[in-house]
């Protein structure tokens, strides 16, 4: 017979009291009873009762930004705003002063010189040259109206044409009016320089007038050689009023060459000034010593020691520039004998696109640098004087009577000289030189 167990109490309900008191069911955590509203109304429920709603925003603290004058939402913006009428809209903060922009303004397209060079009547294309990209000999230089320029899908496979991205640079009469690498545009004049290429031609007619171009062209290779030695300034101060030499104000100061140290080049040039004085005794003081010998590359003027310093700083990054590139060494032949107005005999060498890309190269990292160059205005002024007269000498040159027929000799262009002009001899005989840098 199963005995009856006695029943348990049930447990008791906890009030309201001792629900509001002690820990929630769920939750376990402590929570206070609602208090009653002052003016008799509803309690307020907190927010873990339930129906709970979310409480109205209120104004608390003030606003950090508009105490800095700074708050860019105004009006409504939820923090407060001491001292501002309400509803009023906040004056946006002004907006600080923009920096200046460094991006640089756009440079013309070598296509757009191009179509300015063919439709301009006012320029000659035959009065411009292009140094383009080669693949196998670098940077070459060619006379504007050799090539073509319409579509390269249009011409044939006999036709010079490249494309337009190869362009390097453009030369007008021998001086850079555009340059890619540089941003020299004295075309247009869209990086800023304030010059144009009509600004350029008369420039370039005044320069011609001042170092007397009268003589077709002569003028030129005039320049070139006679403002490289001390003899010619001496004549400058003996003939003040002589106006076929440029102003002392545009006379260089120094020159850039590759010297002549080709032991078979040299043995010719003897061989030619020996023969010269054979045939006239007077003439063998005018022969330029075999320790001179040099080609001149680039005229520059420098004022003080602080642009003398800034070309040394250009040779020394074009020679960085050449050792990391490479480029295959210009090899010069010499050919014959030229004379001019029967007062200098010299040597020119075989045209050579590496030696006027060089001579290009220094052009532009002394512009670079700010530095005067003169424009040498042709690339074929490239010379080797064996013998020269001074101005108002009474001999007179002429060739010899043999005048070689065959090569004289070649001399590899691997070193420069920045040379100071009448600035004595060094103790081996050359010019006065700055600095001597191998290119290899």
């Amino acid at each position: 017979m199963q005995q009856d167990r006695p029943r348990q109490p049930a447990p008791s309900r906890p009030d309201s009291g001792d629900a509001m008191e002690g820990r929630g069911p769920s939750t376990g955590k402590a929570f206070a009873a609602p208090q009653a509203d002052p003016a008799g109304g509803a309690p307020h429920t907190g927010s873990d009762g339930p129906g709970a709603t979310e409480p109205a925003l209120t104004l608390s603290s003030p606003c950090r930004f508009f105490l800095e004058g700074g708050c860019r939402f105004g009006a409504r913006c939820r923090n407060l705003h001491p001292g501002a009428p309400p509803g009023t809209p906040q004056p946006s903060p002004e907006p600080s002063s923009k920096k200046p922009s460094s991006k640089k303004p756009p440079m013309k397209t070598a296509g757009d010189v191009i179509s300015r060079i063919l439709w301009d009547h006012q320029l000659l294309p035959s009065e411009f040259t292009v140094g383009h990209l080669d693949r196998f000999s670098g940077v070459r230089e060619d006379a504007f109206t050799a090539f073509c320029w319409e579509d390269l899908a249009s011409v044939g496979p006999e036709v010079l044409a490249i494309p337009q991205h190869r362009i390097q640079y453009f030369k007008y009469r021998g001086r850079v009016v555009w340059d890619k690498a540089s941003r020299l545009d004295d075309v247009f004049g869209s990086t800023g320089g304030g010059r144009t290429i009509l600004e350029v031609m008369e420039e370039e007619a005044r320069h011609q007038q001042a170092v007397g171009m009268g003589d077709g062209g002569a003028g030129v290779l005039e320049e070139v050689v006679a403002l490289e030695s001390e003899e010619e300034e001496e004549d400058d101060e003996a003939e003040p009023g002589d106006q076929s030499h440029p102003p002392a104000a545009s006379r260089p100061t120094h020159f850039v060459a590759v010297r002549i140290t080709s032991p078979e080049l040299r043995g010719s040039v003897a061989r030619l000034q020996a023969a010269l004085s054979q045939a006239d005794p007077t003439l063998a003081e005018f022969c330029a010593p075999l320790a001179t010998l040099h080609l001149t590359l680039c005229l520059l003027r420098l004022d003080g020691a602080g642009e003398m310093q800034a070309a040394v700083t250009a040779l020394r990054e074009l020679q960085a520039e050449h050792r990391r590139l490479l480029p295959p060494a210009p090899l010069l032949h010499f050919w014959g004998l030229d004379t001019f107005q029967r007062r200098v005999l010299y040597a020119a060498p075989a045209p050579s696109p590496e030696l006027a890309g060089l001579a290009h190269a220094l052009e532009r990292g002394f512009a670079c640098k700010g530095l005067t160059v003169i424009p040498l205005l042709a690339d074929d002024c490239f010379h080797l004087t064996v013998a020269k007269i001074p101005v108002g000498g009474e001999p007179k040159l002429s060739l010899p009577p043999e005048a070689p027929g065959e090569e004289l000799g070649t001399q590899a262009v691997e070193s420069l000289c920045l040379c100071q002009v009448g600035g004595g001899r060094r103790t081996d005989g050359f010019y006065s030189t700055l600095v001597e840098l191998d290119l290899y």
